[in-house]
């Protein structure tokens, strides 16, 4: 099966929880960058993001097992309470292995959705090994946060349905973590419009894509702190790193006043809610970092899950 054949079988596995999120003009930005500006709004999701695509997709595609020996995760986030919500959907028992250090904000709202959290020491290998231990001797599925063919093809029916929303060749702005989001948005327009272009954003503060992509090769960098928590990573998937190679056009860094601004400008002028990790397709196109080649430009607002008193602080400055 190909990746995008796996992206057509999400679609159809979804269709009945979700529907397509919008895809709106914004006319402020498309002012501001003499371009036509889409927003893909994401952050309407069931919990505030898109990563409900991919963790109900990885659950249906492996629904007798995740139902008979329940699934384990690895999430301090959005990624938790998504799965936490396709769990309580589909019957499914589920643990989500978080660091200690994890906002409390995200982890009550996980267990609220009736996920059990396992927390674990504050590193990035400490919650991995604590996953697969939980996968080892309970044989739970585990479901990868990025870096699997059902967690891709989740995320690529975002692209689909931007093809059905927008006409002709764009370029896409997507938010990058572990590169699950961008290589399945990329696979899916890719497949579909060649001449689309993609183009992966990061803060200045986690770089791990792009440093990667410098040195030919995955490295692990030791992120720093950053409004845009949802994309810290220490190192991007392995299946992700070949995608974003083949098919992404270029990787751009945006900085935390960046990331404020663009927070605070969908906020008051577009009346969206959107957390740092979301905005920061926004902050590099108003930064000018975005080399649409003349292509209307879609900004992917991947969430909106941003703490109350953080916004707060962004709209009084």
């Amino acid at each position: 099966m190909t990746d995008f054949e796996e992206i057509e079988k999400a679609r159809e596995r979804l269709r009945k929880y979700f529907l397509p999120t919008p895809a709106v003009r914004s006319e402020v930005l498309s002012d501001t960058a003499s371009l036509p500006v889409w927003l893909k709004l994401e952050l309407l999701q069931p919990t505030g993001s898109f990563k409900v695509r991919p963790s109900m997709n990885g659950m249906l595609a492996n629904l007798e097992q995740a139902r008979a020996k329940g699934v384990v995760t690895s999430s301090s986030g959005n990624f938790a309470q998504g799965a936490a919500y396709a769990a309580k959907r589909l019957g499914v028992d589920l643990q989500v292995v978080m660091m200690k250090g994890a906002s409390e904000f995200k982890r009550k709202r996980t267990e609220a959705l009736g996920a059990t959290v396992v927390l674990c020491e504050d590193t990035f290998k400490d919650r991995w090994d604590t996953t697969y231990r939980i996968e080892k001797e309970e044989q739970r599925l585990l479901i990868h946060p990025y870096d699997s063919v059902h967690t891709m093809g989740g995320d690529g029916t975002i692209g689909l349905e931007l093809l059905e929303q927008i006409e002709g060749e764009f370029c896409a702005v997507v938010p990058i973590s572990g590169g699950g989001l961008i290589s399945g948005i990329a696979t899916a327009i890719k497949h579909k419009r060649p001449g689309c272009r993609v183009i992966g954003v990061q803060p200045a503060a986690n770089g791990s894509m792009r440093k990667s992509l410098d040195a030919g090769e995955r490295v692990t960098v030791t992120p720093g702190p950053t409004l845009a928590d949802a994309l810290l990573i220490a190192q991007p998937g392995e299946r992700t790193f070949e995608v974003v190679r083949r098919l992404v056009d270029e990787v751009v860094a945006v900085d935390e006043d960046e990331i404020r601004a663009a927070v605070k400008l969908l906020a008051e002028e577009q009346k969206l809610v959107v957390e740092g990790g979301g905005a920061v397709g926004v902050a590099a196109l108003r930064g000018g970092k975005v080399a649409a080649g003349g292509l209307p430009v879609v900004c992917i607002l991947s969430g909106g899950n941003i703490l109350p008193s953080d916004l707060a602080a962004i709209l009084a400055a």
